[in-house]
């Protein structure tokens, strides 16, 4: 197998759309390449089109002097973005050293020629080098990359290394353009992953008070063999949803509509009846979404929030058909009831609704109401919706995107993480599932990349007018479900067990580093750090290695990596910072253990404040009962 052969096959693990682009191509012909005779790696590059050659003197020992300016600065460093491949050569001896790379290229053809002249199989096959065409990039995937462990943690110390002066000269704006795509997507993730403990506590509270309930009700699977047509319409709240009713109504029983938990007053108060009720969010406000229900209407409905809503929330469907499903956390999957399913991956109703359907393998997928940006006379929400049509949250953080029309659109933050979750869903769609159509006939808002834009009429007029059934859905027998109520009442007295000790762990470590922290205190560390025990320093940092080695590695504690990585995130990236800064004297190095100490008390701290709120909601949730609502 040719080395071009070997990349090729590695790359189509984690970048397929890539390694398809690379086999449509024969051979280069933008830029000329010279290998020299004698040294296979001494090669150069010209590039016929702008009459540029890239190395003026002989190119290995450019690109020698280029790695040792790098490593100069950044040989701690275990991740290194860099723009562009050049002859591919650096990149090949920073993936030597087993760095962590990522590489924007602008030109299809240079990745073309550095995969011929160079084996990065092994790199690419372990997800240690990703190599991103940036006329292909999409930058919420990317954010995906970036949530992995082994890269997240150095996040803080980005910066982009630009291989060769080519890219300057003519990549300038590709350049700033790449860099503020990373930087956005960079604090998304710290944002995203360093400041959820709370809510996902609030989530483990609410699962725990819902397993009962959850294994008592229809299962996930006999919800997605039940669907009734292969149309599925998710209905949400934007400002355009108001002028799509009266034909929803109209065609309501030929399709199968999947109403988000916000949009279920509205459609009631029109005299529809969805098929599937989504809910996903723990917070108490989403409970009034299903106050004063219609149950003579809504009687065939099915309703399916995640087992982490709030209590009132299933006070308020009390009776009705249910089918309480799983978001897919750690914490969730540690009680191994597969049955009720896993969706809800991304951050809204809609998103969840997308799973289902995605999982349902409907054949058209169609959005309405599904704006995601602000009218154009600023609404933010439909005629009809509960908390109004101005909901003054969404002003904050606002930004612009393309829109339905090909204009510029507003939009929130927040917003755009829920179409970029879209945008995520479809292109995997795509990948798995091509006959999956996607369309969004919302008629207004922000342009969703990858799925079809006609108008709502075009798409109803364009199907089968079959009448549907009534969706039916099961459960488990009574049997059943006492021996997976039994099973789960057993597996919080084992994580209870495990967490505990792993948190005695935690504290003694921890009241080792503070005893060491007093004394060092006292002390100028400018003239008496002679005086501090560095021994002693070094096994406290074994046994903090110790504690590392169970967080990365203990499977129970990695169940709860929802509650606990947030904790010490922002820990971890400081510790980053310190890894990575040079310490070539003595007194250097003895100084960096002492910060390494430092740090470690905040995360020693963290994790161990993760393990009592986890322990504490154990505890209290035992006997696996919901709370008494008043």
């Amino acid at each position: 197998m040719s080395i071009f052969q070997k990349n090729l096959h590695a790359l189509e693990k984690h970048h397929k759309q890539l390694a398809t682009k690379l086999q449509q191509i024969d051979t280069n012909s933008k830029f000329d390449i010279y290998v020299d005779e004698n040294d296979p790696i001494n090669v150069n590059i010209y590039d016929n089109e702008r009459d540029y050659i890239f190395y003026k003197t002989k190119p290995i020992d450019e690109v020698t002097q280029q790695y040792r300016a790098i490593m100069d600065k950044k040989s701690r460093y275990p991740l290194l973005f860099f723009y562009g491949m050049g002859n591919g050569l650096l990149i090949k001896m920073f993936t030597n050293i087993d760095k962590w790379v990522i590489v924007f290229e602008p030109e299809i053809e240079l990745i073309y020629v550095a995969c011929n002249l160079f084996d990065y199989s092994n790199e690419l096959e372990a997800g240690r080098l990703h190599i991103f065409y940036q006329d292909d990039i999409n930058y919420s995937r990317f954010g995906a990359h970036l949530r992995n462990k082994d890269i997240k943690t150095f996040l803080k110390l980005y910066d982009m290394e630009i291989t060769h002066n080519y890219y300057e000269a003519f990549y300038q704006e590709d350049m700033v353009s790449a860099n503020k795509s990373i930087v956005k997507q960079i604090k998304n993730v710290i944002d995203t992953e360093g400041n959820d403990s709370h809510d996902s506590l609030i989530g483990l509270n609410h699962h725990l008070q819902h397993l009962s309930e959850m294994i008592s009700s229809s299962t996930l699977q006999s919800l997605v063999n039940g669907v009734n047509t292969q149309n599925a319409v998710i209905v949400s709240t934007g400002p355009s949803l108001a002028k799509q009713l009266p034909l929803l109504k109209k065609y309501a029983p030929y399709i199968t509509i999947l109403c988000i938990d916000a949009s279920l007053p509205i459609l009631q108060k029109e005299g529809i009846a969805p098929d599937i009720v989504f809910s996903l969010e723990r917070v108490e406000a989403t409970a009034k979404f299903y106050e004063n229900l219609d149950r003579e209407l809504l009687k065939d409905t099915i309703f399916a929030p995640t087992s982490i809503v709030h209590p009132k929330l299933l006070k308020n469907i009390k009776g009705m058909k249910k089918v309480i499903t799983m978001r897919p956390f750690g914490y969730t999957f540690a009680f191994r009831l597969k049955k009720w399913g896993y969706i809800g991956v991304g951050m809204s109703a809609a998103n969840m609704a997308m799973d289902f359907a995605y999982l349902a393998k409907f054949k058209n997928i169609v959005l309405i109401g599904q704006d995601l940006a602000f009218a154009p006379d600023g609404k933010t929400h439909s005629k009809g919706a509960i908390y109004g049509e101005n909901e003054t949250q969404y002003e904050r953080n606002t930004l612009y995107v393309k829109g339905y029309y090909g204009d510029d659109v507003k939009t929130s933050q927040v917003w755009n993480m829920f179409l970029n979750h879209f945008q995520q869903s479809i292109d995997e769609m795509k990948e798995t599932h091509p006959e999956i159509k996607v369309i969004n006939a919302t008629e207004g808002g922000a342009y969703i990349e990858g799925a079809k834009h006609i108008s709502f009429k075009e798409f109803l007029e364009s199907i089968e007018m079959e009448k549907k059934e009534s969706i039916v859905c099961s459960g488990v027998s009574d049997e059943k479900q006492q021996h997976y109520i039994k099973r789960s009442k057993r597996l919080v007295g084992c994580y209870i067990e495990r967490l505990g000790f792993i948190k005695e762990r935690v504290d003694s470590t921890f009241l080792k580093i503070m005893e060491q922290i007093e004394f060092i205190d006292k002390l100028d560390l400018e003239t008496e750090y002679e005086k501090v025990d560095y021994d002693h320093i070094l096994a406290i940092i074994d046994e903090i290695d110790r504690i590392k080695d169970i967080y990365e590695e203990d499977r129970a504690l990695a169940k709860f990596g929802n509650i606990t990585n947030p904790y010490i995130l922002n820990a971890e990236l400081e510790l980053a910072c310190i890894m990575v800064r040079e310490s070539n004297e003595d007194k250097e190095k003895k100084l960096k253990l002492i910060d390494w100490i430092y740090a470690h008390k905040s995360w020693l701290f963290f994790l161990s404040a993760a393990l009592e709120n986890i322990l504490f909601l154990l505890e209290e949730n035992r006997e696996l009962k919901p709370k008494e609502l008043s």
